[in-house]
């Protein structure tokens, strides 16, 4: 009885012997790199997995272990310190886009450096239960009411789309809110392509729309609020260099970065803005988060009104004597300064963070301010998923 004895050839020795060497060179640095654990990623923006066992506690480390996290908290420990991972990220991120696959992706790579969300699916049941809930709260408290559904940047920076791209919906979208509701809604997307710049509106690697494309729509729902917009001319502009949401998740670290707008005024800066409610309230002088300007900073665009938070009031010394309720998503951070010239309150409420038992209601606050006017501020993405619109009441 005889065996057959399998022989490998010099070169496939040699690939065994370079693949070996590539995974002992990966471990090494991967035990010897330092970690940057617990810290923001300043390329991604998120914070980076603590090490799944230094530093936990035996009682800790078994709690995992029963719960079957253990495993999950080494792969994610492991996928946040792989040595070259940024590099790595960057080189996926563009073979998938120059091999043909852009139109696959959860951003769009576009031309002139402008990157692009994805579109939604074209499905309008979150959409039309959220317009009714808002149609109930206006209704219930009498209040005059402006729905802006904030359009993606594809509809308006058309040029710079790419020459293969998914279709977006948020035209079909808008019409649907228009059906469904009594209250005046703004077609942007029409009104924005009226503008002699059009890539001025919106941030090239960002969702959100610049100062100059939130001013555009202030102007547009001043005639239906009944007061008059101040101009462009009285404020000051400083630009911070930043790179937005759609940077982060593309991984594309070779786009040039965008310029954050902040509009300066003297009368901004006297203004009083209150987050939280009783005493919780926390106080702060001026409309802008100075600190999230800085040059280390990642998320700029927080310095807006403080960022997001459930509950912001901002007073103005100077306004009209009137109050203007702002129901919003991030969009309306950069929109509020705006009406903060006008009135003399703006009650903010961000319902994605409405949870904190001791705010009041929505309705007690629109009674408590005498609030006559309400103006509605979503992105796209918000209006047509979001589940927490039920907090509006």
């Amino acid at each position: 009885m005889s065996t057959d004895k399998k022989t490998y050839t010099k070169a496939q020795i040699a690939l065994i012997a370079a693949f070996c060497a590539v995974l002992g060179i990966i471990f090494v640095l991967l035990l010897a790199l330092p970690k940057h654990t617990g810290e923001l990623s300043p390329l991604e923006f998120r914070v980076l997995a603590e090490h799944p066992i230094i530093g936990k506690s035996a009682d800790k480390l078994l709690e995992d272990t029963v719960r079957g996290e253990l495993s999950s908290n080494v792969d994610a420990f492991l996928e946040d310190h792989y040595p070259a991972r940024s590099f790595l990220i960057a080189l996926n991120s563009y073979y998938q886009r120059l091999t043909g696959r852009n139109a696959n992706q959860s951003v769009i790579w576009g031309r002139n450096g402008r990157l692009f969300d994805a579109p939604l699916p074209a499905d309008t049941t979150a959409l039309d239960g959220n317009v009714k809930q808002i149609n109930d709260f206006s209704e219930a408290n009498g209040l005059k009411t402006c729905i802006v559904e904030v359009p993606t940047s594809a509809l308006v920076c058309t040029d710079s789309l790419p020459a293969v791209h998914p279709d977006y919906h948020d035209v079909e979208f808008v019409e649907r809110i228009e059906a469904d509701t009594k209250a005046y809604v703004p077609d942007l997307a029409e009104l924005y392509r009226s503008q002699e710049d059009v890539e001025s509106l919106f941030y090239r690697t960002d969702h959100h729309w610049t100062m100059e494309g939130a001013y555009v729509c202030y102007a547009d729902l001043c005639s239906r609020l009944g007061i008059t917009p101040v101009s462009r001319d009285a404020f000051t502009v400083e630009n911070y260099e930043f790179f937005g949401s759609y940077y982060r998740e593309a991984g594309l670290w070779l786009t040039k970065p965008d310029a954050l707008e902040v509009w300066r005024n003297d009368l901004l800066d006297s203004m009083t803005v209150t987050i939280g409610a009783a005493d919780k309230a926390v106080v702060h002088e001026g409309v802008y988060d100075d600190e999230k300007l800085d040059e280390g900073n990642v998320d700029k665009y927080a310095a807006y009104v403080y960022s997001n938070n459930g509950l912001t009031v901002i007073e103005n010394p100077q306004g009209n004597g009137q109050s203007l309720m702002l129901v919003k998503d991030s969009y309306g951070n950069s929109i509020a300064p705006l009406f903060a010239m006008n009135y003399s309150r703006v009650v903010m409420i961000d319902t994605r963070y409405y949870r904190d038992p001791s705010l009041p209601l929505p309705s007690e606050l629109a009674e408590q301010y005498g609030i006559e006017n309400l103006v509605v501020v979503f992105g796209t993405e918000a209006m047509a998923t979001d589940s927490q619109i039920f907090y509006l009441r």
